[in-house]
This record gives structure tokens, sequence and C-alpha cells, in this order.
């Protein structure tokens, strides 16, 4: 690593890292652990699918704070982890975390980003498998719609992750409505899917819808806590 200077960089950004920049092979270490943790979160979530609130579950799996997590605190470097493992008397599994309390808090640790890349990686695998199969009324074109579908919905919930981060709540809202639009466009694709098929179609279409409107309860919780922020942030300048 190499030492940097901070002066120009804006207020609070690096705050409390340390006087070293990361080089390109600190940040690749870095990114890997966060496909690590995605595809841990995948792992979880498939133990405990069949849970009433599997998404809740596998996040007290990972270790996170009840509490930060059904808040999802809109301030990144706020958001605590769980460092008793225990949560609500139950032992989580943390081992295969890598992440040291002094490397910079980004996007891709936020429990939000873990969450909507995991179902989303969750979502596509499943979707490839049935693709496998040549069901007789998948044409290209349901295909590409499906796939754009859910690219975008992906994309929007991690800018608005982005926006988050920048501090601009507004922004963030409008990003959450067009993921949540393309979202709905994702579900209403899968019910055109006939049952002709229903050894592989029905599995897919209920494993998921569950899968998109889990992700659906994350983004509104969101937009909740923007939309709180704006309300906090107008009463502070009034």
């Amino acid at each position: 690593m190499s030492n940097y200077d901070f002066d120009n960089l804006s207020e609070g950004e690096w705050e409390d890292r340390g006087e070293t920049a990361w080089n390109e092979f600190d940040w690749q270490q870095y990114l890997q652990q966060n496909d690590r943790d995605i595809d841990k979160f995948c792992s979880f979530y498939e133990k405990v699918k069949n849970e009433t609130n599997p998404i809740n579950e596998a996040a007290f799996l990972m270790g996170w704070d009840h509490e930060d997590w059904s808040h999802l605190d809109l301030e990144f470097e706020d958001f605590n982890c769980n460092s008793t493992g225990e949560i609500n008397g139950k032992l989580h599994e943390d081992e295969d975390s890598d992440y040291d309390d002094l490397e910079p808090y980004t996007l891709h640790r936020h429990p939000a980003f873990i969450v909507t890349r995991a179902l989303y990686r969750d979502l596509k695998k499943h979707w490839e498998n049935f693709m496998k199969h040549c069901p007789p009324n998948l044409t290209p074109i349901i295909t590409w719609q499906y796939s754009n579908s859910i690219h975008r919905g992906e994309l929007n919930a991690i800018l608005s992750l982005q926006a988050i981060d920048m501090g601009d709540y507004a922004l963030a809202i409008c990003h959450l409505k067009t993921a949540l639009s393309d979202l709905n466009q994702s579900i209403s694709i899968l019910q055109t899917l006939s049952n002709r098929n229903s050894r592989v179609i029905t599995p897919l279409k209920k494993r998921s819808v569950k899968n998109l409107f889990g992700i659906r309860e994350v983004w509104l919780q969101m937009m909740k806590e923007c939309r709180e922020g704006l309300r906090r942030r107008y009463q502070d300048e009034e």
C-alpha cells in the first residue's frame, strides 16, 4: 500500500481509514472478498429458502445486527455487525469474513447491495438452467425481455445505493422507483410462461417470484428510509 495525500478528498470521505491508499491489488482482494460474501449469502439463502422470511434468516446467519438490518441504516459507515456471535439466542456463522475494521466501507459491503446482488445472481442461475431445457414457448423475445428486465432492476438498485452513499436520497428514490418498475416487469414476464412443461416451469416461477418479492421488500424499506432521511433534512433546514 502506498502513502497518499487526502487533503483534496471531500469531507467525510475515507474518514478514520488511516494514511494509506489502496493500490490495484488491495482493491482486487477487496472485491474478491465481496464476491465471496455474495456467494455466502446465496448459500445461506438456499439453506433457509423454505422459511417464512428467508432473506431475514439469511441476513442473521451473515451476522448482520438485527436492528440495523431491519432499518437498513442509510449511513454506510454506521452499519454494525453483531460481534457477539449471537442473534436472538442463535449462533450465526461469521468465520468467513476477511474484512478488517480499518478497511474502507464502500457500497459493496452494504447489506442491501449484497442481498440484491445475491438474489439476482440466484435468479440468473435458475433462468439459465431453465433455458437449457428449451421449452417450446420460450421465444427469443421473451428471453431478451426477461434478461433485460432483471439487468435493469439490478443496475438501478445499485445506482440507488450509490446515490445514498453520496447523500442524495431523492435521486436514490428515483432509481428505486425505476428498479421496482423493472422488477414488476420481470414478474409479469414470468407469469406469461405457460405450464405446458410444469416440471420445469413451476419451480422456476415459484423460486423467482419469491426472490423478486423479497428484493421488493428490501427496496421498499430503502425507499422508506430515504424519505425519512429527506424529512429529517428538511426539518433541519427550517
